[in-house]
């Protein structure tokens, strides 16, 4: 949700550097491997004391070796490979098998994020119309015209659904103050009429849905506007309910004069008022929901919104923001986590929730040159704190943080790529924000709550060389279950690189992470190599085979992905 976070922003940057750089703890995978002896698995691992292993929750015979430096050497064999999550205690999870699709529906989905009044202007006409509050100083404009006129070079990037901020008639340009859930705004379609305006979305839902790609509405039900329309906003007259600000979040706000109407959740026509919203919308044809500010509302509340609209629609993809944009990784994980669990009675919550913890380590290792194992351990911890349900959307930057070139120290092209590169190696969805294919800069680059970040799309001056690379990458993750939904086996990780590997039905991916300032060379074991010939699908580099051993060598600020079959 937009200008809504600046309380937060006299936090010290250095204060969640220091969070992400600090090692959460001594106990993870270092390595995991296939046995062809044995059919079983080779497993290193670092703990600080005698942490239970198990696999998919139940505790494993184990004859672990130790090892120098705190590193033990761990034998899975028999009956002991047939689980899927591998993990020590509770601080890591890897997984020895793939994902089931009906696990993880959405992993292939890439969700390109349109910040609509910054994208493109399409009808002049409609600029500004109804905005009588606040408007950005960045303002261009945009409107669904524009993302219409622009639906071919959504195909053409790869990408398989669009996230829209707001639609809805409202008095700003960030859209989130709603005045009724069942109106297109003024200035992002027809002034003045309601029923052109529903038309031009619908035509939107089938351009786009022609050419490959779903749109996903963000839709904040915490608070509407203060002068919400009680009738044309209310069809089955629910009449409901708001309450004066709560939380401290929701004090900020009023504070800076937003005049939002909060929702009395306690009331359960309010209730019902909210839940027949996205029902509405899945009859006009979107494919999903984006829930901004979860964190305002209570758990159970998720949870009948997520079994009304699977019921509907068992195919939408129902994602959250669960942000708390003064902390580091770890508070924001742990509180993620409880947006994954079952509601008793009730169910599941979202699919997926925005993957934020990921997103400041992956800032800080591929923008910021953080040590690279980082990465590895952040994986396995959010792993492990999410559980079998867990599906992050991975992210770099977005409408309330800066951007990622920004925070780039130098080549930000490059560093893009990598980043870009290695979100489409992991097991999830993927969000790219507009404009970050082409390296977009222009916001300041600090932590924490920051709109700068709402720049126009700079339509006469894309990198088309960037872009195409990035294309390149989305297609490949689309078109290979390995990366989508096969087992993640760590393989190495230090200060400046970072080998895994993926598997699935036989197919092999390996992914490497060079971040040093030279070439680098990886050893790649020959459990994973031997008899394989690798074909490269980020990078032009795959690994060579001599002497009996394979190695791959990629170049400084580069992230390769090769697959054998």
């Amino acid at each position: 949700m937009g200008e809504r976070r600046r309380f937060f922003m006299a936090i010290p940057a250095v204060l969640a550097a220091l969070v992400i750089s600090t090692s959460r703890a001594a106990d993870r995978f270092v390595s995991a491997l296939p046995d062809p002896e044995t059919g079983g698995w080779q497993i290193e691992f670092t703990a600080g004391g005698s942490p239970e292993i198990t696999l998919d929750g139940v505790p494993v015979a184990t004859r672990a070796a130790s090892l120098d430096g705190g590193r033990y050497r761990l034998t899975l064999e028999g009956p002991e490979v047939s689980g899927r999550r591998l993990a020590l205690g509770t601080k890591a999870t890897i997984t020895l098998a793939e994902t089931p699709r009906e696990l993880a529906p959405f992993n292939d989905w890439i969700v390109y994020h349109i910040m609509l009044a910054y994208f493109d202007n399409g009808a002049r006409a409609n600029d500004r119309s109804g905005m009588r509050r606040w408007v950005h100083r960045n303002y261009a404009g945009g409107d669904l015209q524009g993302v219409l006129r622009r639906s071919d070079y959504l195909a053409d990037l790869g990408v398989n659904a669009v996230w829209l901020s707001p639609v809805f008639q409202s008095e700003t340009s960030h859209g989130y103050d709603v005045l009724n859930y069942y109106r297109i705004g003024d200035s992002v379609a027809v002034p003045g009429d309601a029923d052109a305006s529903l038309a031009l979305f619908r035509q939107l839902l089938t351009e786009l849905r022609e050419r490959g790609i779903g749109v996903v509405l963000d839709l904040p039900l915490d608070y509407g506007a203060g002068p919400y329309d009680r009738r044309a906003g209310d069809p089955q007259r629910r009449k409901p309910k708001s309450t004066k600000a709560k939380q401290e979040a929701e004090k900020v706000w009023e504070s800076w004069g937003t005049g939002f109407r909060y929702w009395n959740f306690g009331d359960e026509d309010t209730r019902k008022f909210l839940r027949d919203v996205p029902l509405y919308w899945l009859e006009q044809g979107v494919a999903g929901f984006r829930m901004d500010y979860v964190r305002g509302v209570d758990h159970a509340f998720w949870a009948e919104v997520y079994a009304d609209i699977k019921a509907q629609d068992p195919t939408a993809f129902v994602f959250g923001e669960a942000w708390i944009d003064a902390d580091g990784p770890t508070r924001n994980m742990t509180d993620i986590a409880s947006y994954y669990e079952e509601v008793p009675g009730i169910g599941y919550q979202f699919d997926s929730l925005i993957e934020y913890p990921m997103q400041m380590v992956m800032t800080e290792v591929f923008a910021a040159g953080a040590s690279v194992g980082l990465l590895e351990e952040w994986l396995q911890a959010t792993a492990a704190a999410y559980g079998d349900h867990g599906a992050p959307i991975y992210f770099l930057d977005n409408h309330d943080i800066a951007r990622f070139s920004d925070m780039a120290s130098g080549e930000a092209d490059k560093r893009v790529l990598a980043a870009v590169t290695f979100m489409a190696s992991l097991p999830g969805p993927m969000s790219v924000y507009y404009g970050t294919e082409t390296a977009l800069s222009g916001s300041t680059p600090k932590k924490g709550f920051n709109d700068t970040n709402r720049v126009p799309m700079p339509w006469d001056g894309l990198d088309e060389s960037l872009i195409t690379a990035i294309s390149e990458i989305f297609r490949a993750k689309r078109a290979h279950p390995v990366l989508t939904h096969g087992a993640r086996l760590p393989l190495t990780a230090d200060d400046t690189g970072l080998l895994m590997a993926r598997l699935h039905r036989g197919t092999l991916a390996l992914v490497a992470v060079n971040m040093g300032s030279g070439a680098r060379a990886f050893q790649v074991p020959a459990q994973l190599s031997t008899g394989r010939t690798f074909r490269a699908l980020a990078g032009a580099a795959i690994p060579q085979t001599g002497g009996g051993q394979a190695v791959w060598r990629l170049p400084p600020l580069t992230v390769g992905i090769v697959v054998a079959d």
